[in-house]
């Protein structure tokens, strides 16, 4: 009697390498997510304290708080300014990169330094620049303008400002970096016959060179936007949200709920989630936006006007006299 040997089912090659990655995103990054979903029902202060069920209060009460909506615009002006400028540099310093400059890779390094510096670390020295009695005031006093000196950090007029153009020091390399490497994915055939066809470096920069790192662009908005939502580090060393929640963020209102007076873990829950769906609409949004789209079939309309010129041009053609249809090429 043959005994059959059972044979286990060979795992497919890919899965073997994405198994450890599946599992801890499974297991730790979705739970997490998932549980957070459930705390932001409860009332809760955390430890052993009782879990008071609140149902959708605490979603109810993001909704309603001046501060959400503050950390909302603030938010939105950060995404706007910073992306501006990342957009605006990246491609401003790449273009130069490529012109063949001299001493580029010193400027390379330069400009990408401000991408790998901890936050943490540059913070003491931002304060120290943007202070009453910092680097800033003292520019403008040797100007003659001392009388626009002030405490940029503690005023509620400009505390957006400061953190907006600090992460702006630290964007712009990032932006650089890719804008680079997409520049440098370009057939050199491309810009050759931009050169040929008479068009200058400003005219082959807007007509030849952004429209084939479209993708790029579109990508950095995803991060910045994705980016200014979970924003935490800069407005939290710098000024901490304040004053007056001026430079307040959804991420700096979320830890002062966790880690603050009130503690109320479940309230900063439900702020995670709002925040979790406003990152994967705006991403899905400018992902669909961004995506190439074929050439579009032109309409009915569209078709018979143009069947109607080509008819016009035979016409014309038949009845132009033999001497001027003999020298078309020539008088063109």
């Amino acid at each position: 009697m043959v005994r059959r040997v059972r044979t286990a089912r060979p795992i497919p090659g890919g899965m073997r390498w994405l198994s450890p990655a599946l599992i801890l995103s499974v297991g730790l990054i979705y739970y997490c997510i998932f549980y957070s979903g459930y705390l932001s029902t409860f009332s809760w202060r955390g430890g052993r304290t009782p879990m008071k069920p609140v149902g959708l209060d605490n979603y109810v009460k993001a909704l309603e708080s001046p501060v959400f909506w503050q950390a909302i615009i603030h938010t939105l002006v950060f995404f706007v300014v910073v992306y501006t400028v990342q957009v605006l540099g990246g491609v401003a310093f790449s273009a130069a990169m490529h012109s063949g400059i001299k001493f580029a890779t010193l400027y390379k390094v330069i400009i990408f330094t401000p991408v790998v510096i901890a936050p943490a670390i540059m913070a003491p020295a931002h304060i120290q620049v943007w202070s009453s009695g910092g680097t800033v005031n003292a520019i403008l006093d040797r100007l003659g303008l001392a009388s626009l000196a002030q405490s940029w950090i503690g005023q509620s007029s400009t505390s957006l400002m400061v953190v907006t153009a600090v992460q702006c020091w630290g964007a712009v390399g990032f932006g650089f970096l890719l804008y680079h490497a997409a520049m440098g994915q370009i057939d050199n055939d491309i810009l050759e016959a931009a050169r040929l066809d008479g068009a200058g470096n400003i005219r082959t920069l807007f007509s030849v060179i952004l429209p084939n790192v479209r993708g790029t662009t579109v990508s950095l908005g995803i991060l910045n936007f994705i980016t200014a939502l979970k924003l935490f580090d800069n407005p939290w060393l710098l000024t901490q949200g304040g004053p007056a929640h001026s430079s307040e963020f959804l991420g700096t209102m979320i830890y002062s709920e966790v880690a603050g007076q009130s503690r109320n873990i479940g309230y900063a829950s439900a702020l995670s989630m709002i925040l979790l769906v406003i990152a994967i609409v705006i991403s899905v949004v400018m992902s669909v936006w961004g995506r190439e789209r074929p050439p579009r079939a032109p309409s009915r309309r569209q078709a018979k006007r143009a069947e109607r010129k080509v008819l016009t041009s035979k016409a014309t053609e038949r009845h132009r006299p033999p001497a001027l249809a003999a020298n078309k090429g020539g008088d063109a």
